[in-house]
């Protein structure tokens, strides 16, 4: 019997805390700022200025789903999104991120949005066929 530990993704950087300000897209990519750049996670721990860029979004398969703020459990009413309809819709954004999960060709975001004075849980799904890159400017 093989038993075989999965590693978990170390990545670079980490987006947790950061409030997502806005996504400039083209074609197939997507950047993304944010408020207060991102955090170094290897030593010595940095918070240099910098925003993330993904490449080769396929946007038939990206997707954000916005659920009414609840609190913690209960019920609740939402909506799905194609991603490029969220980012056209949600100007200006105010969107704090509280997770990331990373896997084969995608990236999740989940948090909270803020917009026009209303509360959501979000959860933004990029699935990029390209790299996602961190650029930190240090």
């Amino acid at each position: 019997m093989v038993r075989t530990i999965r590693e978990n993704i170390n990545a670079p950087y980490s987006l947790h805390d950061m409030n997502v300000i806005s996504f400039e897209t083209t074609v197939n990519n997507i950047v993304m700022r944010t408020q207060s750049g991102i955090i170094k996670t290897t030593p010595p721990c940095s918070q240099p200025d910098g925003y993330v860029e993904f490449h080769n979004v396929r946007w038939d398969y990206s997707y954000a789903y916005l659920l009414d703020f609840c609190g913690n459990i209960g019920t609740f009413t939402g909506e799905k999104l194609f991603l490029k309809d969220f980012i056209k819709k949600f100007v200006p954004l105010g969107f704090c991120v509280m997770d990331e999960t990373y896997g084969y060709n995608s990236t999740k975001l989940s948090g909270y949005l803020l917009h026009n004075r209303r509360h959501y849980e979000c959860i933004l799904e990029i699935y990029h066929e390209g790299d996602m890159i961190f650029v930190a400017e240090e």
